[in-house]
């Protein structure tokens, strides 16, 4: 039995995508990663950085959201969210990277400092910086996306939930896509596919 610790407010929300895709059945041990429970003794050993999601397969206790999705789709989606040429493989990796590297944090900063956050605790600069940070990647991407409707293969892999998971911290930082009319679609999309709208329901 697959076993997945973390909230879908949380890199977990990556990985409740990929669950849902595969039709796996899981246990789900909700840790919240802003509560003290990510503390607890038994969670530390899986995972000492207490931080989520933690994936338990078998023998296998694998964190980082990223290598969790990479390892799932390898093992339980090979034909359905990965590559069987190496050149796609690597550009599933490329666009996963992209999205974690040249995006995530920007995209964090915006959902924090316009939803989460309390009205007080929020900082406009940071919004700006993160908006201005966005604006290069967002160009590369959109350009990408000319034609396509998924990031590599002409279909749909875990690359594609990946950059989705990433961007939709953006989506709920109230972030306007309108500029960028290739990813707005795709986004739309992927975010609209049942297994994400299960995987939001977890």
């Amino acid at each position: 039995m697959i076993t997945l610790y973390g909230i879908k407010w949380s890199r977990a929300n990556y990985v409740l995508f990929t669950l849902a895709e595969l039709g796996l059945d899981f246990q789900h041990v909700k840790i919240n990663p802003f509560e003290e429970e990510k503390n607890a003794p038994d969670y530390l050993k899986l995972n000492p950085l207490a931080q989520v999601p933690t994936l338990v397969d078998g023998d296998l206790v694998l964190t980082e959201a990223m290598a969790i999705n990479f390892y799932l789709s390898r093992k339980y989606g090979a034909e359905k969210l990965w590559a069987n040429r190496l050149e796609d493989e690597a550009q599933i990796y490329k666009w996963s990277f992209f999205a974690l590297t040249q995006m995530e944090a920007s995209c964090v900063d915006l959902v924090l400092h316009r939803k989460v956050f309390a009205a007080k605790d929020r900082n406009p600069d940071i919004v700006q910086s993160a908006e201005k940070k966005l604006i290069k990647p967002l160009e590369v991407l959109n350009n990408h996306l000319t034609g396509k409707d998924f990031l590599v293969a002409n279909k749909f892999t875990v690359a594609d939930i990946n950059m989705a998971g990433v961007l939709s911290y953006a989506l709920g930082g109230k972030f306007d896509f309108s500029p960028y009319k290739n990813v707005a679609r795709y986004l739309d999309a992927i975010l609209s596919r049942p297994a994400r709208r299960k995987a939001e329901a977890a």
